[in-house]
Parts: structure tokens; C-alpha cells; sequence
């Protein structure tokens, strides 16, 4: 952590300091800024490029006095800035703070060149992984295994993806278990709802073997309805059947119309009910979890299934129907083991003696396909010199679990320096938790994690570095677009045992909520405390991360300067004037159930330093008012919740936000207008109202790529022809239209060439088009996705030739449109098309059978005669040699008997 600590140090000080046109001017000190900042510059090059060896004590012990000190100066700096920009300090105790950062920063410098001048760096193997690991404690050995508390009431839930597998997605082995589940599964004599366990130690595979089972077209083909909740330490029964109810209900409306597990268990029995169902309970690990569930799924007798994983045979046992319904998962034996290592390299062909070290590494995994999937990812990132493959190799000993501990370290120690710290910050997210990519990449940015490289934002060298931990298999990927993009992103249990341990070995993470994480009873100073059961912690730590299931948290102590992100996926309850004296806060992302606003307003005066605030606010908040200060360092300002208001004059707090890229406020639309000033940081605004679609506004966020416009119900002609002052954001890739009526023509421009050049993704809600519109629509000329949600009036579309000739997905939900006349060369490059709720269309047409890139129609809610023109598509689609093309369809619409 010590280069990530210097970083965060050396971005403060380029931020506040040696910006163009600096907050605070301090011209006459200079000198010491510019020294400072060289100083870091210098440790962290050193850092990054030196190779530190762990086994060498004297420089693992300068490292943490690195560490210890860039926190310490940032620490001090921050406060004092805080004070000045709150007027209530002068800028000489500054200077002071910047005198002994550059001092020591001199002294940790010059005592780096010593130790490497005097050769004391090991170029050997050194001592071997495991041994450093006993030696820090972070052997994780098989207590990963134990049974849950008991008492425990919180659990996380998540739904199936593509991506769910825990492991590499080409599933190795078990071929045996797949077929005795598939028959389990199947079996037609078998009328009785029978439940099916899959147990097996952390990392073996279960979830990939379900998951290949769970999308078999076998299966898909032979259960009316599916669904897959993934359970493990960390649950609530409500979010639970929430889940459930999401995956087997037309409409998501249904999971979010109660919170009373009485009222969710009823309504679940009654979407399962008279239905063959097969539901998959992964990752489980109480009985009282099953008991919980158990009594939602009804017996028809209709050859209904459950299919169950869980570390624990004990709570695998008590669920099965019989002795016969357990599946114990097998290690990989020598050729299997093999075959996954050459299937994260890609390849089964290397030189000799590489091969000769990949089999004793593959060897000493033990048959265990994480360790496997693991090593084999390193490696592929080690440069092939015999020397670095001999050095893993050494390191990786022990039985499964020692292997399985060794590895997981042995990642997570190769790492670079800047992928470190983004690494233990998974630690904040519960576990099994979805993390949205553009979300976190945001969240590392703020947090200072990086600097801007090659012309690159920050948001950008973020994304880079998470595609090396997928690459290097120490993060899953959950969902993906279209084209293959990563959507979501999560992590395996046993890599966040790891994160969570070396986050508080580094004293940088407090999970409020956790007994398993530092408590200490009889401590004085409290950050919080939770109803009924107190969490007590020795130590403050920068970022604190609040389990779900806790409420009413309260403030205990007066250690706010230790604080710099604060985090909450599940309602909570908290103070406004608490987080007030958060000083050094970066980072808010909380969603809040009940919140103490004072006069309703959302004011955050004190937060001078805040990079990322992300606040979800439920119905008990009411009407909210925000209020925008001059947070000259903010990025990020999201605030979602059904009664946020943000007026004119507000809004206009916009342009003192110099460093702003998204700005989000949910639902109602507001205004801004226009400002001398130019803003080039602004990629994101959600949501304007049309009047804002104006060249003098559009002028002065030339580089937005996203932007969000929404009219009002009573509203909707509102500024009608501003659609085309569009042609100012020649850098726009993505808009979305809600409820603005819009007249579409020529109007002198050329759409082909100069209207939205850059537009991919387009999506129209409730704007009373014409069908005839989407002529010139279909002329932009990079339009990838559009969506048309009850957008265009009329029955009949036929579109023109020539246009949509980039077009690769198109989503249409309308209720009145009836007829399709159209054919191949309409959509030219079409991908996916996804057709919902079209409950008057009666077909696709059969051309669509012509367009060589369409591999998939999705309907949801639609005529069944509609699935047949697509099941027919699929036929002569498959006469040509295309058996990839797929047909997925839920909800359909039977004509009556």
C-alpha cells in the first residue's frame, strides 16, 4: 500500500497546488510544493519499478514507513486545507505540515538509494510463499469452511448470470456429475418435488457445474419456469425471495411491492404454483437459510426440482430428498487438471522445460480448479524466463487448502503496485455483491488510486486496471452488453477472505456490522454503534463499509479525521450533521432509508474534499431539495430517489465544480442554464428538461458523452425543435429521450455526416414519434443500439433501405404497433433483437432469416404466433449451418383454447 499511498499523497498535492488555476494560491511557497511533489515522484517510480522481494525485512519495513508517512502528510494536509477553506485557520500551520512532509519524503528518498546502492535487494527465490505466509498470519487454511454463526442474519443475494461460474467459464471435468444431475433433473418417473445437493470444499467448482446445468438446453427446454439465488454468509430473507420472485415474474414491479417475508413467501408459492420449476439455491450455508425458503415451493407433483450447492454436508444432507440426491464434487484428476491449465493460456503446445514447471505447478494445486485457474492466470502475465516460472512453482505447497492459500496470496502478491490497492477495495462490497463496472471505476478514481496517463482520464487507466484482475482470474465477470462488455463485475468468497484480510492487516477497511473483523470489547471511543448489538472497534480505519441488515447507525467518536469513504449497498439510517464532520471524506456511496435532513435539503458545506457522492434515497425521505456548493474537487455527484429537486439556481453550482465528469439527478428533470464559463470535464448530465436543449447551453459541454433529457407529462412540446441543437455535441455516445414530444425532419442538416457522428446508443421513452421517423433516425451514421419504449405511435412501420447500417442491437416495446414490413437490408449488421410487450406485432418477418450477424431474438410478453415466425427463422437458419442462433422467450401470450 505504500504506492498507493504516495499516489493519493502526490494527486492531493497536484490537485490543490499545481492546477492551471489553483483554489488556494501559494505562489510564495512554491518551491516546497514543487520539492514535495518531485519527492513522491521519486518514491513512487522507485515503488513501482524497484521489484521489492517480501522476503527482505529492512526494505518491507522502509516500505511501511513509507506508507506511514505519505498517510500521515495527506492526513495533515487535508485538515488544514479544510480549515482554510472553512476560514478557520491561516495558511502558515500549512506550510509548516509542508516544511516536514518534504523532510521526511528527503530522508525516505536518500535512505532508498543507500539500500540499493548496497546491493540488499534478494535476487534469489528467497524464502517461499507459505513461509511468509505463516509469518504474517495469512494462511487462510480450511476456516473458510466452517459452519455460519448461527446467529447471523445477514446474507447477500444475486441472481444467475451468463457469468455466475466462479471459475473459468469451460467447464473441466465432472462429466460424470453433470450427467447424474441432468438425469436427477429429468427423471420422469419421478413426480415429487425432489431436492438435488451439490457439496464440496471453497473453489472446486460447484457453481460452475450448476451453472453449466442450469443453462443446458436439455433443462431449458424441460422446466416451465427458472431461478437461481445465490445465498452465502451474508443474507436476508426478504432480499432472498425478492430475488426469487425477479427471476419467475413477468414483471420486476412484483420483488419491490413488500417487505414482509410472510407476503414475499406467499407471493412466490403463487408464481411457482401448478408450474414446472426448477430453482437453483446456490452457495448456502445454514439449515435455518433452507428453512427459510423451503416452505415457498410447492408440491404439484409435477416433476419439479431443486438444485442446491453448499460447503457444508451437513446443510446439503438436511435439504436433500434422499442419500441418493448428493453430489460430491471430485478433485480435477492429472489430465484434467492439465486440460484447465491450457485453457487459460489458450493453448496446449509450450517449450519443454515450461511445460516441465506448469505440470509441477498443476501438480502441487492438488486437483483444486481454483488454485489452478489461479496460478495459471499468473503465469500467463510472468515473462518466460525459467527463472520467475521456478520462483511460482516454489511457492505453491501444502495439501488443498494450503495450496489453495498459497495461490490466492501468490496472486495477490505479483500484483503491480497500482492494482493493489484497487484489489482490497473489493473488501467494502458484501459478499456475492454485483459491483457495476462504471460504477467502481468511478469510486477508484475518487479515491485517488491513480493518475492520468497518455492522454487517458483517470475513469480510463481504472478500466484498465480492472480488465488485469479479470485477466488474471482474481475477479469474476458477471454481466455483459451486447458486444461483449463488461457490465458487472464480483468476487470469488475465497479471494475476498484474502481481501478482507490483508485490508486490516494494512488498517485501511472497518466493516461495521462484523464481529469477525477487530472487535475489541470494552473499548471507550466508538466510531458507531448498531441497535441491540454493539460493534466495537480499536482502530479508524479510511474506509468504512456498512453490512446490510444494520440501522439507526450513530456517530460514538470523535475520530472523523481518520474517515475518507464511507459505503452501503442495503437502506440505512443515518444523521446529515454526522457525516458534516466527516472533513476528509472522498467518497459517499450509501442508499438511506430514513435520513435527519434539516429543512429538507441535502447540505454539504463541510465536505471540501469530496471527489464521489452517490446517495440512493427511498420513499421515507420525501421531498429532498439539493443544494450544490463549490466542491472543487468533486467528479462524481449522483442522487437517485423518486422526490429529488434540484432548481435553476442550484443547478448552476454545476460550473464551480471544476473537476465534475457525471453529474445524475433522479427523477425529476431540472434546468440549467447556460454560463460563461466552458466545462470540458462533463461526460455525463441526467436529467435536463428539453428548454435546456439550446446551442448556447450545448457550447459549453462540448466533450458530454451522455446525456439524459425528460420532459413532463404536461409538458411534453416543450422547446420541440431543440432536438436538433444536438448537432453542437459532436461527442455525445449515448442519449436518452423520456417523455419529450419531438418533430423530426431534414431541416437542412446532413444527417449522415455531421448530426451525432459519434451517437451509438439511442433510446426513446414515451416520445410520440412516427414510425415514418425512423427514417432519418436510421441514418446516424455509428448508431449501434436503439430502444424504442413506447415511443412511436401508429400500427405499421416499414422501414427505408440505406439506413441503420451500424445498427447491432434493437429493442422494441410498444402495444399498438401490429405490423413489420421489413427485410434484410433494412438492418444489414442487426445482432440482437428483443421484442417485449408487443402484444398486437404478429410476426417478425421471415427475412430477418437473411441477416448472417443476427444470433439472437429475445421475446418477453409477446403473441405466441411471434415466437413462431422466430422459431421458423431459426429453422432456415439452421439449414444453412448456423445451429449458434438462439430464440429465448419468456411470458409468452397463448391464443385461447
Amino acid at each position: 500500500m505504500a504506492y498507493a499511498a504516495v499516489t493519493s499523497l502526490k494527486g492531493t498535492v497536484h490537485l490543490h497546488f499545481l492546477q492551471p488555476l489553483p483554489r488556494l494560491s501559494i505562489q510564495h511557497k512554491q518551491e516546497i510544493i514543487n520539492s514535495l511533489h518531485e519527492n513522491l515522484g521519486f518514491l513512487q517510480k522507485f515503488l513501482e519499478e524497484s521489484g521489492i522481494p517480501y522476503n527482505n525485512s529492512a526494505v518491507k519495513d522502509l516500505e511501511a514507513e513509507v506508507r506511514d508517512v505519505a498517510f500521515k502528510a495527506e492526513k495533515g494536509i487535508e485538515m488544514e486545507l479544510s480549515n482554510i477553506y472553512l476560514q478557520s485557520s491561516s495558511i502558515e500551520r500549512l506550510h509548516r505540515i509542508l516544511k516536514q512532509a518534504v523532510k521526511q519524503t528527503d530522508y525516505l528518498k536518500k535512505k532508498l538509494i543507500k539500500i540499493k546502492s548496497k546491493h540488499q535487494f534478494a535476487k534469489g527465490p528467497g524464502v517461499s510463499l507459505l513461509g511468509r505466509m505463516r509469518q504474517r498470519g495469512l494462511l487462510l487454511g480450511s476456516t473458510s469452511s466452517q459452519p455460519a454463526d448461527p446467529e447471523r442474519e445477514n446474507i447477500f443475494v444475486s441472481k444467475f448470470s451468463e457469468s455466475t461460474s466462479k471459475l473459468d467459464s469451460r467447464m473441466v471435468g465432472c462429466d460424470k456429475e453433470f450427467k447424474m444431475i441432468l438425469d436427477k433433473l429429468t427423471q420422469q418417473s419421478a413426480k415429487q418435488l425432489q431436492v438435488v445437493s451439490i457439496v464440496g470444499m471453497g473453489g472446486i467448482g460447484k457453481t460452475t457445474l450448476a451453472g453449466e446445468v442450469y443453462k443446458d438446453p436439455s433443462i431449458t427446454s424441460y422446466f416451465y419456469k427458472q431461478a437461481w439465488v445465490t445465498v452465502s454468509q451474508e443474507y436476508t430473507e426478504v432480499q432472498m425471495l425478492r430475488c426469487l420472485i425477479g427471476c419467475v415474474s413477468a414483471s420486476s414491479d412484483d420483488e419491490q411491492s413488500s417487505n414482509d417475508p410472510g407476503e414475499l413467501a406467499e407471493m412466490l408459492r403463487k408464481r411457482l404454483k401448478d408450474e414446472k420449476y426448477l430453482i437453483v439455491i446456490d452457495d448456502i450455508w445454514s439449515k435455518k437459510a433452507w428453512d427459510s425458503v423451503q416452505r415457498c415451493f410447492p408440491n404439484d407433483n409435477n416433476g419439479s426440482r431443486i438444485l442446491l450447492t453448499s460447503r457444508l454436508r451437513e446443510v446439503a444432507e438436511y435439504a436433500a430428498s434422499s442419500g441418493n440426491s448428493i453430489i460430491n464434487m471430485p478433485f480435477l484428476d492429472a489430465n484434467e487438471s492439465w486440460n484447465l491449465y491450457c485453457n487459460v493460456f489458450g493453448k496446449t503446445e509450450f517449450l519443454p522445460m515450461f511445460e516441465l514447471i506448469g505440470r509441477d505447478i498443476v501438480k502441487k494445486c492438488k486437483g483444486l480448479p481454483l488454485a489452478i485457474t489461479l496460478v495459471a492466470s499468473l503465469l500467463s502475465k510472468t515473462e518466460e524466463k525459467v527463472e520467475k516460472w521456478k520462483n511460482v512453482a516454489e511457492s505453491v505447497i501444502g495439501d488443498s487448502n494450503e495450496a489453495c492459500s498459497s495461490v490466492l496470496s501468490l496472486s495477490y502478491n505479483q500484483l503491480p503496485h497500482p492494482s493493489k490497492a484497487c484489489f482490497l477495495y473489493f473488501g467494502v462490497f458484501p459478499e456475492d455483491y454485483e459491483i457495476p463496472v462504471k460504477k467502481l471505476v468511478k469510486l477508484w478514481a475518487a479515491e485517488g488510486f491513480f493518475e492520468a496517463v497518455n492522454n487517458k482520464n483517470l475513469e480510463e487507466v481504472a478500466t484498465k486496471c480492472l480488465q488485469d484482475l479479470v485477466d488474471r482470474s482474481l475477479v469474476l465477470v458477471g454481466k455483459q452488453s451486447y458486444n461483449g462488455k463488461i457490465k458487472t463485475i464480483r468476487m470469488h468468497d475465497l479471494l475476498r477472505d484474502l481481501c478482507l484480510k490483508e485490508a486490516q492487516c494494512e488498517n485501511l477497511l472497518n466493516v461495521i456490522g462484523n464481529d469477525y473483523h477487530g472487535a475489541v470489547a470494552g473499548q471507550v471511543k466508538l466510531p458507531f454503534y448498531k441497535r441491540k448489538s454493539q460493534h466495537l472497534f480499536s482502530k479508524a480505519c479510511p474506509w468504512i463499509s456498512i453490512k446490510p441488515g444494520c440501522y439507526n447507525i450513530q456517530i460514538r467518536s470523535k475520530c472523523f479525521d481518520k474517515f475518507h469513504s464511507l459505503h452501503s449497498v442495503d437502506h440505512i439510517d443515518f444523521s446529515i450533521k454526522v457525516l458534516c464532520h466527516f472533513k476528509l471524506l472522498r467518497v459517499v456511496d450509501m442508499k438511506l432509508g430514513l435520513w435527519n435532513f434539516e429543512y429538507k435539503m441535502l447540505y454539504m458545506e463541510n465536505l471540501v474534499h469530496l471527489r464521489y457522492l452517490a446517495l440512493s434515497l427511498s420513499e421515507k425521505v420525501g421531498p429532498l431539495k439539493l443544494k450544490l456548493f463549490e466542491h472543487w474537487n468533486m467528479q462524481s455527484y449522483i442522487v437517485r430517489g423518486c422526490s429529488v429537486i434540484l432548481d435553476s439556481s442550484e443547478a448552476s453550482g454545476i460550473w464551480k465544480m471544476p473537476l465534475l465528469r457525471n453529474f445524475y439527478a433522479d427523477i425529476i428533470p431540472f434546468t440549467l442554464e447556460a454560463s460563461d464559463f466552458i466545462h470540458r470535464n462533463i461526460a455525463t448530465i441526467s436529467w435536463l428538461r428539453p428548454k435546456c436543449c439550446i446551442k448556447d447551453l450545448f457550447t459549453r459541454i462540448p466533450n458530454v458523452k451522455k446525456l439524459g433529457i425528460q420532459g413532463k407529462m404536461h409538458f411534453e412540446y416543450e422547446n420541440s425543435d431543440g432536438f436538433y441543437n444536438f448537432v453542437c455535441l459532436g461527442q455525445l455516445e449515448k442519449l436518452s429521450i423520456k417523455e419529450w414530444h419531438i418533430k423530426l425532419s431534414y431541416r437542412g442538416i446532413q444527417w449522415p455526416t455531421s448530426f451525432l457522428p459519434n451517437l451509438k446508443k439511442l433510446k426513446f421513452f414515451r416520445t410520440r414519434l412516427l414510425w415514418s421517423d425512423m427514417k432519418l433516425i436510421g441514418m446516424l451514421s455509428n448508431l449501434e443500439v436503439l430502444k424504442l419504449i413506447h415511443a412511436c405511435e401508429g400500427k405499421e412501420w416499414k422501414p427505408c433501405e440505406g439506413g441503420f447500417h451500424q445498427l447491432k442491437r434493437l429493442v422494441i416495446e410498444s402495444t399498438c404497433f401490429e405490423d413489420w414490413n421489413a427485410v434484410d437490408n433494412h438492418f444489414p449488421v442487426l445482432e440482437h433483437l428483443e421484442l417485449t410487450g408487443c402484444a398486437s406485432l404478429r410476426e417478425i418477418p421471415i427475412k430477418f432469416a437473411d441477416i448472417d450477424t443476427l444470433a439472437l431474438i429475445q421475446l418477453n410478453r409477446c403473441l405466441h404466433s411471434v415466437l413462431a415466425s422466430a422459431n421458423r427463422i431459426q429453422k432456415v437458419k439452421q439449414s444453412f449451418g448456423n445451429d449458434a442462433f438462439l430464440v429465448r422467450s419468456k411470458y409468452i401470450r397463448h391464443p385461447p383454447v
